[in-house]
């Protein structure tokens, strides 16, 4: 083969696909979009909110001891006291999660939450003891029906709690605490339906405290146990615990970045070889080139268009990781091992590419032959839980070995928490190298013989004779 003529359609091949303006918006665009938008809904979300609903909420308390506490616990002032301190707890994790994001100072965060937040409004009405609670309901019923509006919206019925007598007492042992209903006006926020019910609890439970004589303050420091920042133990030092992030998000995340990577420049060269078939461009191509350079050349070229994603996203992913300060959970040996799996892993999907493009004479006679390479797809999503869960169990050991879905798990045990031995690493990477030669021999028997055929599309069958013809 001419290495030059080789390099010649690589570069083309190359320059016809990253040098558009889609491939240009979809590479560089969209990631730097997410950049800035991610933030900002981050921001919007803090202060985005519901309408608060206000209301009247009817106290069936056959207990008697719940109601005085829950008046006190749904005040308007108090409600609104919490959220203030809810809205100041999730700044501040904004804060400490994206510098910059937040709204600043701990003051000024409490400020602009204390003007800008609408708490629900509650207005509790007593039931009498003897109240039925159907007639209760009915009331409800009837509001929801005439759909009417309010001059005064606290005549809204937004719900009805009804209280056992034993909410707060025992009236038997064996048979424990009551409990408590909630009847609810059809679409309330969920900010105020769990208001209300958390309120109802805590009352309860603080009823049940003072009868059992015992201090819920007391009870609270108790239960409260405070942390330190976990750290892990490494061979160089502490790190920050790697918890949830590196265990799912990171390794998820590389196989996905290598699947999109590898199938995007597969794609393509599907899509540019089924065209140059159907126009008749390869025939003049043919000419100056043989079939098994336009075919090297197409692979290389369109491997270029995949390191390119692959370089932004990964550089994407680096910032981000710079950003939240977890540049620790990823070491720079997983980048090398990630470009080495990325080139073995569209080696092999790029091959069967090539062979299915040049067997086809469009796009829609591709589809029945895509069916094979769409399952190898989908099985590294099959398998990522299981391989996420055990990265060194015999499973994910025996998966990690077989092309061409191997790159894919072996990079999700690479990147995980518990990372296989650097035997089983480089045994997959050879097992691969036989794999991507093995593959480009079957797409070139394919290529050699397809590229000129026209007519019906290949079966199995066809395709088997034509690897005996090459």
């Amino acid at each position: 083969m001419n290495i030059s003529k080789i390099m010649r359609v690589a570069a083309r091949e190359f320059a016809s696909t990253a040098m558009t303006k889609g491939f240009i918006i979809g590479a560089l665009v969209v990631p730097a979009v997410m950049a800035a938008v991610i933030p900002l809904v981050m921001i919007l979300a803090m202060s985005a909110q519901p309408p608060a609903d206000t209301g009247t909420v009817y106290i069936l308390d056959h207990s008697t001891e719940v109601l005085p506490v829950l008046e006190d616990r749904l005040d308007p002032e108090a409600v609104k006291g919490r959220w203030i301190e809810r809205f100041g707890d999730a700044a501040e994790f904004a804060e400490k999660m994206m510098p910059g994001v937040g709204s600043g100072t701990a003051e000024s965060t409490l400020e602009q939450a204390a003007s800008n937040i609408k708490s629900p409004i509650f207005k509790l009405i007593p039931a009498g003891g003897d109240t039925d609670i159907d007639e209760l309901k009915a009331e409800l019923r009837n509001q929801v029906s005439a759909n009417e509006k309010f001059a005064d919206e606290t005549e809204k019925l937004l719900a009805i709690v009804e209280i056992d007598i034993d909410a707060t007492r025992k009236l038997n042992e064996e048979e424990g605490y009551g409990a408590y209903q909630a009847f609810f006006r059809p679409k309330l926020n969920d900010e105020t339906v769990g208001e209300i019910k958390d309120g109802v609890r805590w009352s309860i439970r603080q009823k049940r405290y003072e009868n059992a004589d015992l201090d819920r303050t007391l009870i609270s420091e108790i239960n409260s146990i405070r942390a330190r920042e976990s750290k892990e133990i490494t061979e160089t030092g502490e790190r920050k615990e790697a918890s949830g992030i590196a265990s799912f998000a990171i390794p998820f995340a590389s196989m996905l970045l290598l699947l999109i990577a590898s199938m995007t420049g597969g794609q393509y060269l599907l899509t540019t070889t089924v065209e140059e078939k159907s126009n008749r461009v390869v025939e003049v191509l043919l000419s100056a080139v043989s079939p098994i350079e336009l075919m090297t050349g197409k692979i290389v070229g369109q491997m270029g268009v995949g390191l390119s994603l692959l370089t932004v996203y990964n550089s994407v992913g680096i910032m981000a990781l710079i950003f939240f300060n977890r540049s620790d959970l990823v070491s720079p040996l997983t980048f090398v091992y990630f470009f080495i799996f990325f080139i073995l892993a569209y080696f092999m999907f790029a091959s069967l590419m090539a062979a299915i493009g040049s067997a086809v004479n469009d796009l829609r006679e591709a589809q029945s032959l895509m069916t094979p390479v769409m399952i190898m797809m989908i099985m590294p999503y099959i398998f990522f839980m299981p391989v996420i869960r055990a990265p060194n169990s015999l499973f994910s050991t025996i998966m990690s070995m077989i092309p061409p879905i191997s790159p894919f798990i072996m990079i999700m045990r690479v990147s995980s928490t518990d990372a296989p031995p650097t035997w089983q690493v480089l045994l997959a990477i050879l097992i691969n190298l036989v794999g991507v030669l093995f593959f480009l021999w079957f797409a070139a028997k394919v290529f050699r013989v397809g590229l000129l055929m026209f007519g019906k599309p290949p079966n199995l069958r066809t395709l088997i004779k034509w690897i005996r013809m090459a």
